[in-house]
């Protein structure tokens, strides 16, 4: 038994930068699909990630359980890119918070094993009524991280060390750190095949076969009907050869 695989590919990721559509595609490729990485024709600036159609859901379904592709992180260079014109302390301490959360969730998702990081922090705020300098508002700080299956790739103590050491004022023990499993990647599966005829095929691909079969039959068809026309015009210009003489 034949097994043939015909099908067409369809985009299941748009708009990615470079970064991200490699990342698409490397973990792919570890899934066992094959897919390919090309220049948005209407934005060459960003990728588009193709697979074959009838692995298209099993490719969604792995870039899911990996947290691909990721979600953009607004650091200090993103968040300050464009300056407010006249800023309050609010939304400076606004900004602030943001990019430095930013930045510490691109530092954790550095780390292999961690699928996503959300980072959320509460800067110390000063009594100026203290005489000992004790903040009215301790520093304090909440990491929730989505994680592949054990081993686990990061102690919680390492990572409140590496909160607390990117925050001024914060300690290890006030950081709460929340780690979630991410689900597991599907395993591979052999897609059922359909026949047509003696041949298995894809059943996403099986119209498409179906159809250039019954087109090279009507090709062989009307290539036999000219033989035969040509055989009888041939046939009757000899016997009239034959009259004349």
């Amino acid at each position: 038994m034949v097994a043939v695989t015909i099908g067409c590919s369809t985009p299941i990721q748009h708009g990615l930068d470079e970064t991200a559509a490699n990342e698409v595609l490397t973990a792919l490729e570890r899934g066992g699909i094959e897919a390919s990485k090309a220049r948005d024709e209407s934005n060459g600036e960003v990728f588009i990630i193709s697979v074959p159609r009838v692995h298209a859901v099993r490719a969604l379904q792995i870039l899911q359980s990996l947290g691909l592709p990721r979600g953009r992180r607004a650091g200090f260079g993103e968040v300050y890119k464009q300056a407010s014109l006249v800023p309050t302390p609010t939304e400076e301490r606004a900004r602030y918070l943001e990019a430095l959360a930013g930045e510490i969730e691109r530092t954790l998702e550095t780390v292999d094993g961690v699928i996503t990081a959300r980072v959320h922090l509460v800067l110390a705020e000063p009594d100026p009524l203290a005489v000992d300098g004790k903040p009215r508002v301790a520093a304090q700080a909440a990491v929730l991280l989505k994680v592949r299956p054990a081993p686990a790739p990061l102690r919680e103590a390492d990572v409140q060390k590496l909160v607390a050491g990117s925050v001024a004022g914060l300690s290890p023990e006030a950081v709460a750190v929340v780690v979630t499993p991410a689900a597991e990647v599907p395993s591979q599966r052999t897609p059922a095949l359909a026949s047509v005829g003696p041949v298995q095929v894809d059943p996403g691909s099986r119209k498409l076969l179906v159809g250039i079969l019954l087109g090279g039959l009507a090709i062989i068809a009307t290539l036999a009907a000219l033989l035969l026309i040509t055989a009888r015009r041939l046939s009757a210009l000899e016997r009239r050869e034959r009259e004349r003489s």
